[in-house]
């Protein structure tokens, strides 16, 4: 009976041993989830801080005519709440609202085109300065591989917000899938 007993213990701390510590994977699932959201975060932000100056300048301007309607008794010190706004939300450099708008939701950003050809480079051996991105679209992608899992590969079943690029040596032409930053890319195809 004693030896059974001892088998068993051995088994348990064997499979205790395989198995991940479930409030550690979660944690580390989060964190990929997260890392992915954080542009569309930014730009939500971004547009925020826009309505939020917004709203002030309508109320600003409401006192105004309020004021002109109702002079004061004395002479009171006027604040520009808008103003304030401007400047704490807009004009300080590496904020968000001053990121979103330098490179609107529309157009490409240069860090992409840079990684794309920087990858592109690398797989092929030619100079990065060599490639010219000849189109590029926004593109909402289905999953974290960009559409393009391998076959041993597990993807994050969300939508990736991203770029699809197509990039020219003058003789060849690639296609190319990236995330948002251009910080995860995917070789779509060798068009020639």
């Amino acid at each position: 009976m004693k030896p059974i007993s001892e088998n068993n213990s051995q088994n348990n701390q064997n499979r205790g041993e395989k198995q991940p510590n479930p409030l550690i994977l979660a944690l580390v699932l989060t964190g990929i989830l997260a890392w992915e959201i954080y542009p569309a975060l930014i730009h939500t932000a971004a547009a925020n801080a826009g309505a939020i100056k917004q709203s002030l300048v309508q109320v600003e301007n409401q006192d105004e005519q309020t004021a002109q309607q109702f002079p004061a008794v004395g002479d009171q010190k006027k604040i520009s709440y808008s103003g304030l706004v401007l400047n704490s939300l807009i004009s300080e450099p590496g904020n968000l609202a001053e990121g979103a708008r330098q490179n609107p939701p529309n157009q490409f950003p240069a860090t992409v085109a840079a990684a794309v050809r920087q990858e592109l480079s690398q797989l092929t051996g030619i100079a990065a300065d060599k490639f010219k991105v000849t189109e590029s679209s926004r593109q909402s992608w289905p999953n974290t591989c960009l559409g393009l899992a391998k076959s041993d590969e597990i993807c994050g079943q969300m939508i990736v917000e991203g770029w699809r690029v197509v990039v020219s040596d003058g003789r060849q032409t690639w296609v190319y899938r990236t995330n948002a930053r251009g910080n995860v890319l995917r070789l779509e195809k060798k068009v020639s």
